[in-house]
This record gives structure tokens, sequence and C-alpha cells, in this order.
């Protein structure tokens, strides 16, 4: 039986929390995409990033852990969410190292833009407090997309190397 590397165990309950966030998230989208049926295709991905992040964790607790025989529709969940959270996963890391490897001037100009179709909002509200906003929140995004990546790879890996605890 292939057992998980420490990083694998980490990584797994760093993605509770993210799941949890994505989850919260979703929610609250759900809501607003009943207005706008177009906002339902981001729906179905962050749910599909919840979804894989509790199947693979319980194929980690039971099967793994434990050897406990596991359905196949257990696998069957977590490949499908896998490929679509990879996905998703991927487009947060690329949105991320897009805007870290963007300079300054180039953000600015699209920040001021932005803040000048806005109307009523506070003078704090400036290109510069945006831009670090803005730069913190990639920094936040490039963390949460590598370890997505690096867990649905390794828990693939997992899984094919443990078919035998599926029935």
């Amino acid at each position: 039986m292939q057992q998980p590397s420490k990083l694998y165990l980490v990584l797994s309950y760093i993605l509770i929390p993210i799941a949890l966030f994505f989850g919260f998230l979703d929610s609250i989208l759900l809501i607003s995409a009943l207005a706008n049926p177009s906002a339902m295709i981001l729906v179905f991905a962050m749910a599909c990033i919840v979804i894989y992040s509790f199947t693979s964790f319980k194929f980690l607790k039971l099967g793994i852990e434990r050897e406990q025989i596991l359905t196949s529709k257990l696998k069957d969940w977590i490949k499908v969410n896998a490929y679509v959270s990879l996905l998703m996963f991927c487009l947060i890391f690329l949105n991320a190292v897009s805007i870290l490897l963007s300079n300054d001037a180039t953000l600015i100009k699209f920040i001021d833009e932005f803040l000048a179709q806005q109307s009523g909002l506070p003078p704090e509200m400036n290109s510069q407090f945006v831009l670090k906003s803005l730069r913190v929140a990639a920094y936040f995004l490039f963390v949460i997309g590598a370890v997505g990546i690096l867990h649905i790879r390794m828990t693939l890996k997992l899984v094919r190397d443990n078919a035998h605890l599926f029935e």
C-alpha cells in the first residue's frame, strides 16, 4: 500500500480551511447566480473544489490511514471533482502569477480606470491602497493555487496506487 508523504498530510489539512472559505463564497455566489444564470458555472466550479477537498480527505482518513474499503463512487467523486478543481486552481494560480509579475505602472493604470467608473468611494480608496490590496490578494491566491495543484496531483497518484481500497 502506498503511504502518503508528510507534505500530502500537511496539504490536506491546509486544504480544509480553503474548502470552507470556497464553500462560504459559493453559498453567497449561489444567491446572486439565481439572478444571473451565467454565474452558475462559477458556482459549479467552486462546489467542485469543496467536494474534492472533503472526498479526498475522507479517502486519506478512512482509506489510507485506517485501510477501510471504500466505494467506487467515492473514487469517481474524487477523480471527477479533481479535474474540475485542477482547472480552477490552475486559473487561480495563473491569475496570481500575472498580477505578481505585472509592474506597478500597468496595474495602477487598470486600477485608475476601474476607480473612475465607481462612484461614491471613500477618499482612502486610492490607487495605491487598491494596488497594495491587490498584491496581498495575489500572494494569497498564489498559495491557494499552488496548494490545490500539488494536492490534486498527489491525490490522483495515491488513488491510482491504492486502487485496491475501492470496491
